[in-house]
């Protein structure tokens, strides 16, 4: 049986979700949510409540905010858990652990990710929109599997007898940032495989956050494994590779913390805004921060071969006028371009 452990920020399963995983698994399955309503866990607590409550013999541990597309997947993740060389499979990751900076950041190699990862844009009145498929749009990998160094947590899968030498370390990591990577050192100090799959397509609605406290957790995450990085799975770097991959990371990283901590800002803005309380007047910057992010979300749906046109003229429509739109005609370029040069017109 497979559990699926599930820090949820609300005391109840959401019913669509619920839905979704009994219409798609098709295996055997329970569901152990750890109620953290009141931030009563971090992450990595509220996963080890989740392995203390669970009862099947494969564990999977995923994020609220995910939907499946794939149907029997319960099946597939049964067949990959079978072998024992398998400690982890996921379906994002990287053939990389660097041993000063986070792999989602250096660009140095290609961070394989077969998913369809989502995003909602930085506005009064948000949009939810599709921010890239995954390679498994692209290229299938052979048998389905490849081999990585690390996965991303949002969604991965263990088998529950290997929790009998790793854990998720609620010590070193109290907050929610690092732990996907921490488990991942853990099975790769056993001698065991990482892996990710083409085989399961999941929708996640949400990107990672740069805060402060990833930031510390990453540094946390280095003082704990520096003797055992950096870590390579199908790829080799030189050492100057690595130096400047660390490098442009770095800065990378320092304009993502600054960026999160304007957006956080600007939704505290909105929010009040929204509640007809009071507020400061936005800041120039700030107005291009939710200028950016509406126009990439528009640029996203015209793109999209699966929206069609009616639907992209109202998307258009809605950014003309937004009071702080600055790419109306880049915008209306960007639609001649693919929609009808290129031709997607559904």
């Amino acid at each position: 049986m497979i559990s699926i452990i599930i820090c949820s920020r609300n005391p109840e399963m959401d019913k669509r979700l619920d839905e979704n995983i009994r219409q798609t698994i098709g295996a055997e399955y329970e569901i152990v949510l750890v109620d953290n309503s009141e931030g009563k866990y971090g992450i990595c607590g509220a996963y080890n409540e989740g392995v203390r409550r669970s009862k099947g013999d494969i564990l999977c541990f995923m994020h609220e905010d995910v939907i499946y597309h794939s149907e029997g997947w319960g099946r597939f993740v049964e067949e990959v858990m079978s072998n024992s060389q398998i400690g982890i499979l996921g379906v994002a990751g990287s053939q990389t652990i660097l041993n000063q900076v986070d792999w989602r950041i250096h660009e140095i190699v290609h961070n394989p990710t077969y998913l369809i990862q989502g995003n909602t844009s930085l506005e009064p009145n948000p949009v939810y929109y599709i921010l890239h498929r995954g390679d498994y749009a692209k290229k299938a990998l052979e048998n389905g599997l490849m081999q990585v160094a690390i996965v991303d947590g949002f969604w991965m899968c263990m088998r529950r007898e290997i929790f009998s030498f790793v854990h998720f370390d609620d010590k070193n990591f109290s907050e929610f940032h690092l732990y996907d990577s921490d488990i991942c050192m853990q099975v790769n100090m056993r001698g065991m495989d990482v892996v990710i799959t083409d085989r399961i397509i999941i929708e996640h609605k949400s990107i990672g956050s740069f805060s402060d406290s990833f930031k510390n957790g990453l540094m946390i995450f280095f003082r704990k494994w520096e003797l055992h990085l950096p870590i390579m799975k199908g790829i080799t770097l030189s050492a100057g590779d690595i130096s400047q991959a660390q490098a442009q990371a770095k800065l990378k990283l320092e304009n993502h913390v600054k960026l999160e901590k304007q957006k956080s800002e600007i939704r505290d803005l909105i929010d009040k805004e929204k509640k007809g309380i009071s507020h400061r007047e936005f800041t120039y910057e700030e107005l291009k921060i939710m200028d950016n992010s509406a126009y990439v979300c528009r640029k996203g749906f015209i793109k999209d071969k699966d929206i069609n046109a009616k639907d992209v003229k109202k998307m258009i429509c809605d950014y003309w006028h937004l009071p702080f739109a600055e790419h109306k005609i880049k915008l209306l370029w960007k639609y001649f371009w693919y929609r009808v040069c290129l031709g997607i017109w559904r």
